[in-house]
């Protein structure tokens, strides 16, 4: 609080390097996130966060990092094990399906299906994982959420918000 106070009241330009990726998010009005020495995407927290450029900056920005499920594209609907998403607009094909642990909902019926992994109190909420074609998928919930490991759960996702990635190169899918 008080490096970005100073920062607004010196009001000049500032270049702050840090591996801390909640630092950066927090910080900065820009953000470059770099791997291995190479640009990955330049933006505000905010278009970082929302439009990941890849699966790289996907996983590195956000607490969890984003979900990232291997599977296939087939006529708008996305399928691997425990999944089952329609309503996305994509090549045909294998792709990555990213999405935020707090864009899930548990519900009675949904894309995901699979037990409990794991569950985790975080005081505010709740966060359930479940595995989901070979990954460990993050659901935020209500803080009084009281699943336990290996109770069958069911999660929606909104199409609309889901993020779509190139299986092979990793690059976003600009649809």
């Amino acid at each position: 609080a008080q490096i970005k106070n100073l920062h607004h009241e010196l009001k000049t330009t500032t270049i702050y390097v840090t591996h801390d990726q909640i630092e950066a998010m927090t910080l900065a009005d820009r953000v470059v996130v770099m791997q291995r020495g190479a640009v990955q995407q330049v933006g505000t927290p905010l278009d970082i966060y929302d439009r990941p450029a890849n699966i790289f900056v996907a996983g590195f920005i956000g607490n969890p990092a984003m979900n990232l499920i291997n599977g296939t594209l087939q006529g708008g609907v996305f399928t691997a094990e425990n999944i089952c998403l329609r309503g996305l607009n994509g090549p045909d094909g294998p792709v990555t399906l990213g999405f935020r642990a707090e864009d899930a909902s548990i519900t009675a019926t949904g894309a995901i299906t699979a037990p409990i992994y794991a569950m985790e109190l975080l005081g505010d909420a709740a966060m359930a994982t479940v595995q989901v074609g070979g990954a460990l998928v993050a659901i935020k919930a209500a803080k009084d959420f009281a699943g336990r490991i290996g109770q069958p759960i069911a999660a929606d996702i909104p199409a609309g918000i889901c993020h779509l990635f190139d299986a092979e190169t990793g690059v976003r899918l600009i649809i």
